[in-house]
């Protein structure tokens, strides 16, 4: 309300020329993020009691959980503990049984939230939000689940394996896929989830076996299982390589250009290539959905690293105007109502996650009515106050990293536009050089990088070393940033033929998927050969089969 008295009622198609008034004015633009959260901190202020099996997020009970675990740091799954992997497992089995895990998938699929989740600017920053909350529901049974973080799953050196040919597909190179019961441990079958069936191999693999499909259901009526592909016969997506996801990355350095990149790449052919549950909205529904998204998550603050590059908070003012942070852009929807940011996703607009059973009578997670409230409404709501991991006051969380992950985060590939990767020093904390993982003149959460001595990765160093040569030969640019830009897409050009000719071709997004996503464009390596067959594009490096094929050996996976 007091915003609208404000401001008042703007008509749709003034959004756009309101805004750049805005913009003109700073801190205008400050005045109006802080009534937004001002209001939603009162909208807040009385909360549901708890159920009696959960313990609330609090500020408090966050610098407490602090205290005990450190910050969050989130590790990949084959680094952690046989422990921490069992406590994970076991904190969502639990949930499961208690009714908050499936919230989690009406969220994914209430028609409103996915519209503002999917083919927007902020794809990133919406799901950064998601995975908080889901972090925190894990974490609020106490005890030993206290210090839980989500892991991430490292595609990137299970997929540099597949290329090697040291393993043959998905479940194979993937450690996380068989300790989250692979794709074969069930039976065929369809279920319904939130409404939807789904079909696959059901798997009842430990914690599947508790997966309740529907808000309403409880125990014997539950399915027990979550549907699957056949992860044993498809191989990594390309998207998942090192060589795509330099590209990826640096090709486009600004906040919309990443996750448009990111968004279309890795997170679209990973979804479409599991199938089952996780080849459609519903994907929620098995736990690898979270620790995808927690990559993905992870190679966005590889970016901010490496293109955004500063080591101290950036003001709000600046990060209002820096494109490379914050950019607004168009709903798929709009809002149903007549509010400023009706039609525009703005840095002050609260982020939309509602859940509802079947999309029915959905409330916002960060109201008084919603279960999952103790969960969301410590965190922020708004856009802008997710543009940077290390930056979110006492719940601020980063990665530790190894193998190619490292590389890329360390040397910043073509990311030309960005500071050269010398600056970072004080930034990145290797794992045995200190216990302190708090950066004493930030307060920011730093990554941690483990040593790696693979050399695995040097077919690819030696294929950009190649393309970088072939580059300055075939163009007179002077941007030697832009020339570095050609050379990593040439890479990923390489890649892409590889894997037609070598790793048993290249597969655009299932039918599935496309109808469930509302997704029109085909995964880049489609368009890459496609482009390549027809004429329209070629691969500018010379004799490049010889250096792939001096590191792997060319044969259908």
């Amino acid at each position: 309300m007091l915003i609208l008295r404000l401001f008042p009622q703007t008509p749709s198609n003034k959004n756009k020329s309101f805004t750049k008034d805005l913009m003109k004015y700073p801190t205008l633009w400050i005045l109006i993020a802080a009534l937004f959260t001002k209001a939603a901190v009162v909208s807040k202020a009385q909360k549901a009691p708890l159920s009696a099996n959960v313990t609330g997020n609090s500020e408090v009970s966050e610098q407490m959980a602090m205290a005990a675990c450190g910050p969050r740091i989130r590790k990949p799954w084959e680094l952690l503990l046989p422990a921490e992997k069992d406590i994970y497992l076991r904190a969502i089995a639990r949930s499961m049984d208690d009714g908050y895990y499936i919230k989690f998938v009406e969220i994914h699929t209430e028609r409103m939230t996915t519209a503002e989740a999917h083919n927007t600017c902020m794809f990133i920053y919406w799901h950064r939000l998601l995975l908080l909350g889901f972090e925190n529901m894990l974490r609020s049974y106490g005890g030993e689940f206290s210090c839980i973080t989500v892991p991430y799953w490292n595609y990137v050196d299970e997929t540099q394996r597949f290329l090697m040919g040291s393993c043959r597909s998905m479940e194979d190179c993937s450690q996380l896929l068989r300790d989250f019961g692979g794709s074969s441990n069930g039976f065929s079958r369809s279920i319904t989830i939130n409404g939807s069936p789904i079909e696959g191999t059901c798997v009842v693999t430990s914690p599947l076996d508790h997966f309740c499909e529907a808000t309403r259901l409880r125990g014997g009526n539950c399915a027990g299982c979550v549907p699957r592909g056949d992860w044993s016969s498809t191989p990594f997506p390309p998207t998942t390589a090192v060589s795509s996801l330099a590209r990826q990355l640096f090709a486009n350095p600004t906040i919309a250009g990443v996750v448009g990149n990111l968004e279309q790449g890795v997170h679209n052919t990973v979804h479409s290539s599991l199938g089952g549950a996780m080849g459609v909205l519903e994907a929620p529904a098995d736990p690898i959905f979270f620790s995808h998204h927690a990559s993905i998550d992870l190679l966005h603050s590889i970016f901010y690293k490496c293109v955004v590059g500063n080591t101290q908070p950036i003001p709000i003012e600046q990060k209002l105007s820096d494109p490379r942070v914050f950019t607004e852009c168009p709903r798929r929807r709009p809002l149903p109502r007549n509010a400023i940011d009706q039609n525009i996703l703005y840095p002050h607009s609260n982020i939309l996650l509602r859940s509802g059973e079947e999309g029915m009578n959905p409330t916002s997670v960060f109201s008084e009515f919603s279960i999952l409230e103790p969960f969301f409404s410590p965190l922020p709501s708004s856009y802008l106050s997710f543009s940077d991991i290390r930056d979110i006051g006492i719940f601020s969380y980063n990665y530790e990293m190894t193998g190619l992950l490292a590389e890329l985060f360390t040397t910043c590939p073509g990311a030309g536009v960005g500071p050269s990767s010398s600056i970072f020093g004080a930034s990145v904390r290797h794992l045995e050089s200190s216990n302190n993982i708090m950066q004493e003149n930030t307060g920011f959460v730093e990554a941690v990088i483990v040593p790696n001595n693979k050399t695995e990765g040097n077919w690819y160093s030696k294929a950009l070393a190649a393309a970088s040569n072939s580059s300055l030969v075939e163009s007179a640019m002077a941007d030697a940033s832009q020339d570095s830009l050609e050379a990593i897409k040439d890479v990923e050009k390489m890649t892409c033929v590889f894997y037609d000719e070598c790793r048993g071709g290249v597969h655009d997004l299932s039918d599935e998927f496309r109808k469930s996503f509302h997704e029109t464009a085909s995964s880049p390596c489609t368009t890459i050969l496609a482009d390549i067959k027809s004429g329209r594009d070629h691969i500018r490096t010379p004799n490049w089969r010889s250096i792939f094929l001096s590191h792997m050996k060319c044969g259908k996976a």
